[in-house]
């Protein structure tokens, strides 16, 4: 398999596993609600499982592209813009431990029903780290681009 081959295929993987994690963040934003039912909440807690599961398959597709792409590790070590990029993705990750652990944290507090009754602030709260999650990842893409057209920053 020529090289080229290689770098679209490990391109191609790492952007897929991109577009799992930004649907399943977005799908916890559109699923999370002040009440929800049995099915709500384990819909919910699933949703949130394959967020974590995607963002592991986005890091090691990304390391394989680091370590078996065209670029090579040098051309990603000695960029800022990467950096940059690696520290958002970061920032992402540390933030979604909140709402990942309220999710959890949910089945010890069900009614008998298996439904959940969330108050504003929980509910505003969770809300706000999903949309703060969202808006630091939209700027993942940037640095992608400004990384592809070659742009950097000292």
């Amino acid at each position: 398999m020529s090289i080229m081959l290689r770098d679209a295929l490990l391109h191609f993987a790492h952007f897929l596993c991109i577009f799992g994690l930004v649907s399943l963040l977005a799908g916890e934003a559109f699923v999370l609600k002040r009440s929800l039912s049995r099915d709500g909440v384990t819909q919910l807690q699933l949703i949130d499982r394959w967020y974590g599961i995607s963002a592991g398959l986005v890091i090691v597709t990304g390391l394989m592209l680091v370590f078996f792409g065209a670029k090579g590790s040098a051309y990603y070590g000695h960029s800022t813009v990467f950096w940059i990029k690696m520290a958002l993705f970061a920032t992402v990750a540390l933030i979604s431990i909140v709402p990942t652990r309220a999710f959890l944290g949910w089945n010890e507090r069900r009614t008998a029903d298996g439904s959940i009754l969330l108050d504003d602030a929980e509910y505003g709260r969770l809300r706000t780290f999903l949309w703060i999650q969202i808006g630091v990842l939209v700027l993942i893409p940037l640095c992608a681009v400004l990384m592809a057209n070659g742009v950097s920053i000292a």
